[in-house]
């Protein structure tokens, strides 16, 4: 999440002071520039590893602060969600046999996080998001404790003054609201870097957004959020809303949200790219005893920019500039973002193996190829990627290709070439790059691999024990760091952790979700019908804001009808009420004990917000104890 010295703006001087140093950093960086600071290098490659936790129950675990006083590493650090970690890797330059070199670094760092996670009964998982996250994980007491979270929260809420809000549609929808930033907490990914000679950082940059969507596409891991079957890369569509400031007021004025793509092609200069920022998107943070850059420059000193990179932190592009230095001078990379965290180390060495192959790949015939090329094609691309992965059509220069002859026929040979050209040892690049061959031969991506057994899991078992069941068996592949081409669909002799499951199991893995209602004001006639369509024996009466106010039985009603003998009358002369409730987050047992006492056969379930989320009925829950004692 970028540099931790930092605190919210406190008022116009305190911004305008900042504005001066990041336009002091832009101006010192066109003078390094021109003065040809910047040294060609041989180029390094670096990632960030993005880490889920979860308890014994494979459900989210609030316990990322513990673990990291455990691990007492400086590599881990802290994310915005306490149910997350993440890992620094270390820079290494393009050649040899860096790419398992970075491998047995990631895997030695998560056997090390897992040692830690155990000693609280915990689990580390790497997944673009994790299936067992619910919507009461994203409430304000999740966010770490870190004064950087709260201030870019309070910040982003007040630029926006409303809710965040959450739209996705998908083969489900999704239309959820939060007064904080969190929903960004439900983004996992592997940050991949590539250090980029200046003199040709326009035509890289250009050619990063080219090869954007393939690049999601074969490597889409995220298509479920809170249940729901959404895009191949929902990261995609959940981090460009969890924190967009726009507000929804003034839709006519066209503004970039603060994660974006991009609007056109890098034309003159990397600089451009910082002063955008700082044309498009109001400040929101800054720091003390910040230098100015162009005296450091007098001085003899390279700057650290640490205004502009401040700034630079509080944007998201999903290909964004990044600017360093080191005892060998500045440099500039591209930050590739948008490729999402596992399936499996290996799977996420050779993504970066086939990115980094298609940069220094890029053939000569395709430079400056954006100065004939529309950049919308780049950006349909995609768009078309994230919401459908490998299943898609792609526009490459005017030819129509499906994704498996894109990747396979192309792209593919065109990463071999550029990994052998910075003389990556053979071994690796057949390695890694086999990774990727075999799912686009198998068109397959961990995306493919969760929708087909989410859906063969709910054949036999609610959704929330299927999402737990998934979680299950992606950590047991993990830990043996198989590829996902290689990962077995479930079946009855797979199925790994519901013998596991020690504590009472909570409402919402066994809720009904899709259920039947009806207002107080409603006829008795359209209550009887409904009681007739469904064969179901109760009905939850919800009022217009979606919150419970009473439950109408079958039996009652039928008995007030056979008194009355007509079927005039409303939903509010029968019904029960108040009705006893009970949220998604308490145990089944405790549902049981409520239903037994109150002597009803059917609990409403509310959410935080009152609002009505689901049902529980008697004989599911007793069945499906029955089920769990058995097992």
């Amino acid at each position: 999440m970028g540099d931790f010295r930092v605190r919210t703006i406190k008022d116009s001087p305190d911004r305008a002071l900042m504005l001066r140093h990041i336009i002091d950093d832009i101006h010192a960086l066109e003078v390094m520039l021109a003065d040809n600071k910047f040294k060609s290098s041989h180029p390094k490659i670096g990632a960030e590893q993005e880490i889920c936790i979860v308890d014994k129950q494979f459900r989210p675990a609030k316990t990322n602060l513990q673990i990291l006083e455990r691990i007492n590493d400086p590599n881990y650090t802290n994310e915005l969600a306490l149910f997350n970690l993440e890992i620094n890797l270390k820079p290494r330059q393009l050649q040899g046999s860096c790419l398992s070199q970075l491998e047995k670094e990631l895997l030695s760092f998560l056997k090390k996080g897992q040692k830690a996670a155990a000693h609280f009964d915990n689990h580390l998982i790497i997944t673009g998001i994790l299936p067992t996250l619910k919507f009461r994980h994203l409430q304000f007491e999740y966010i770490t404790p870190i004064p950087r979270y709260h201030a870019l929260s309070k910040v982003f809420y007040e630029l926006r003054g409303s809710e965040f809000e959450i739209y996705i549609q998908g083969l489900d929808d999704l239309n959820l609201s939060l007064s904080s930033m969190l929903f960004e907490a439900c983004n996992t990914s592997f940050q991949m870097h590539l250090e980029i000679d200046p003199a040709n950082f326009v035509d890289k940059y250009n050619w990063a957004q080219m090869i954007a969507g393939p690049v999601l596409a074969i490597g889409a891991n995220s298509p479920l959020l809170f249940g729901n079957e959404l895009w191949a890369e929902t990261r995609i569509a959940v981090f460009k809303q969890s924190i967009d400031a726009r507000s929804s007021t003034n839709q006519m004025r066209k503004k970039t949200p603060r994660v974006f793509f991009g609007e056109d092609w890098l034309r003159t200069s990397p600089v451009d790219l910082f002063k955008e920022e700082v044309a498009r998107f109001p400040l929101i943070l800054t720091s003390d005893n910040l230098e100015w850059s162009t005296e450091e420059l007098k001085a003899g000193k390279i700057p650290e920019l640490r205004a502009a990179k401040i700034h630079n932190g509080t944007t998201y592009t999903w290909n964004r500039i990044c600017y360093g230095h080191s005892q060998h001078g500045p440099h500039f990379r591209i930050e590739c973002r948008y490729l999402p965290a596992g399936p499996s180390p290996l799977d996420e060495v050779a993504n970066l193996a086939f990115w980094v192959g298609l940069m220094q790949g890029q053939p000569e015939s395709l430079q400056s190829f954006w100065k004939k090329t529309d950049f919308k094609t780049a950006k349909t691309n995609f768009l078309k990627a994230a919401r459908y992965g490998n299943q898609v059509t792609f526009d490459w220069f005017g030819e129509q290709l499906t994704a498996q002859q894109l990747l396979g026929e192309k792209l593919l040979p065109m990463a071999r070439e550029g990994l052998k050209k910075f003389k990556v040892n053979q071994a690796d690049i057949d390695r890694y790059l086999s990774v990727i061959e075999h799912r686009i031969e198998r068109q397959t991506n961990g995306a493919d691999w969760q929708i087909r057994n989410f859906r063969k899991l709910q054949t036999r078992m609610s959704p929330a024990l299927a999402l737990r069941e998934m979680t299950s068996q992606m950590i047991t592949f993990q830990q043996k760091n198989l590829p996902v081409h290689k990962w077995n669909e479930v079946d009855d002799s797979s199925l790994n952790s519901l013998p596991k499951y020690v504590d009472p199991p909570l409402i919402e893995e066994i809720m009904t979700t899709d259920f039947m209602s009806v207002s107080e004001d409603d006829s008795l006639l359209y209550a009887s019908v409904l009681f007739q369509w469904y064969s179901t024996a109760y009905l939850p009466v919800e009022n217009k804001n979606g919150e419970v106010i009473g439950l109408l039985l079958e039996e009652r009603l039928q008995d007030f009808l056979e008194r009355k003998g007509i079927h005039t009358g409303y939903v509010k002369e029968v019904m029960i009420h108040p009705v006893p409730t009970l949220s998604p987050d308490q145990t089944v047992t405790a549902a049981q004990q409520l239903m037994h006492k109150e002597k009803i056969k059917m609990l409403p379930i509310i959410s935080i917000e009152k609002k009505l989320v689901g049902i529980i009925t008697l004989d599911e829950l007793e069945s499906h104890l029955n089920r769990q004692k058995h097992h």
